[in-house]
């Protein structure tokens, strides 16, 4: 019974599905996955939901088998927006508060007394509550049946379960927070998270000081753990462009189309094409979840398989990414990994790190003049493809191999206590 327990763990997660649009969803299924393959007894717990817009149930409750990962979704609370916008802004004060003594480098020297805030905590919770994740059924089952588990993976800090999970079962909780400088990261709620779980598992060592910043020297023990890379095969580059009506030349990118992800990378596309000949298009890959801009130089493809996305990636011209908020970025990864050029948001500290860590495979720009320039220069400039290969396929393996992250679960489960 112990040796099946020491190889049997859960993961949390808010969306979990092939459906499902974005990294932090993508990043669970990819090590829940390889875990299972690894040996190990997987469950994951999730919603019904697969999008975080509408709360509109896609996947039936109960039990169901994704590539051999037993799935468990569970009944979230009604979702009403105008309640979940009036708790929210009912709320925002604790964390304009810590965000400001952040910025004005106030806030590690105040965590050193106080490592966990009540500030605000009552409107917190209430806001927590109405948000459409907010499952007290996920959160019952897990204060049930946490015996069943040797460990407890929490995967994307925003997801409202995460907070009650931890004061229910903190010994036994692992949180991936995919974590990055932005407003509701600085919520109060969080310092009980950050200091009561078992163990933090970062993406990248960028993140890691990020959160030792915020949270100070109570914050839970932490590693990094990250993950690593399947890349499924491609279909042919004739039926690739016979079905998404593909240019020759094209900049791909490939996630959730969310302003908040995108950024004005439309805009300044766009502005591009008004100063070059160049006939090169911006192709959009993954769900849609702001208002389309109608071009002719802008092709929306919808959701993609992924040997068909591995297809995009390996014709297009160019591959970017516009986040300033990512604590890994599979998007950047993935490009890397067959051999691309990728132009990325430098304001993320994460993906400018990866710029200079593989010695500049990808580039970084800072603002929109940079961004022009490096676009036209990435697009205009012959590369020499054996190199750069070489230099992103090397920086993939050495630091996102499977055999390495698959190592690095195992000690860290052998270490929980």
């Amino acid at each position: 019974m112990k040796e099946m327990l020491e190889h049997k763990v859960c993961f949390v997660v808010g969306l979990y599905g092939e459906e499902v649009n974005g990294g932090a969803e993508k990043h669970c299924m990819m090590l829940a996955e390889k875990v299972a393959e690894n040996g190990y007894d997987v469950e994951v717990l999730t919603s019904t939901f697969d999008d975080y817009t509408s709360f509109k149930p896609y996947y039936q409750i109960g039990e169901s088998i994704i590539n051999n990962v037993l799935v468990r979704r569970f009944e979230s609370s009604p979702y009403d927006n105008k309640t979940y916008k009036k708790a929210y802004k009912n709320s925002k004060y604790g964390r304009i508060f810590r965000r400001l003594l952040y910025r004005l480098n106030l806030l590690g020297l105040i965590v050193k007394k106080w490592p966990v805030w009540q500030l605000a905590r009552e409107k917190e919770e209430k806001w927590l509550k109405s948000n459409g994740l907010y499952s007290p059924d996920l959160i019952d089952y897990v204060y049930k049946n946490q015996h069943m588990y040797k460990a407890i993976i929490m995967i994307s800090y925003p997801c409202p379960n995460f907070y009650f999970i931890t004061k229910v079962v903190p010994k036994k909780t692992i949180l991936i927070p995919t974590a990055h400088d932005e407003g509701n990261f600085f919520r109060p709620y969080l310092t009980d998270v950050f200091t009561k779980v078992s163990h933090i598992a970062f993406n990248t060592a960028v993140e890691q000081t990020l959160c030792k910043n915020i949270f100070g020297k109570d914050m839970s023990p932490s590693s990094i753990l990250a993950v690593g890379l399947d890349i499924v095969p491609p279909i042919s580059s004739e039926i690739l462009r016979e079905k998404f009506n593909l240019p020759n030349r094209y900049i791909l990118y490939f996630g959730r189309i969310a302003k908040e992800k995108i950024g004005d990378l439309l805009k300044w596309f766009l502005h591009y094409k008004t100063i070059t000949p160049d006939p090169v298009k911006l192709v959009l890959t993954g769900g849609l979840f702001m208002e389309k801009i109608q071009h002719p130089d802008i092709i929306y493809t919808g959701f993609v398989h992924e040997a068909e996305k591995t297809a995009l990636i390996k014709s297009a011209t160019l591959i970017v990414n516009p986040s300033n908020r990512e604590s890994l970025s599979l998007l950047l990864l993935e490009a890397m990994a067959l051999g691309k050029p990728v132009l990325v948001n430098g304001k993320s500290e994460v993906l400018k790190q990866h710029c200079i860590d593989s010695n500049f495979a990808s580039q970084y720009y800072l603002s929109k003049t940079d961004f022009i320039q490096k676009l036209s220069k990435m697009l205009s400039t012959t590369i020499d493809q054996k190199e750069l290969e070489r230099k992103t396929m090397d920086y993939v393996e050495t630091n996102y191999s499977w055999s390495l992250i698959s190592k690095r679960f195992d000690l860290l489960l052998k270490q929980l206590k």
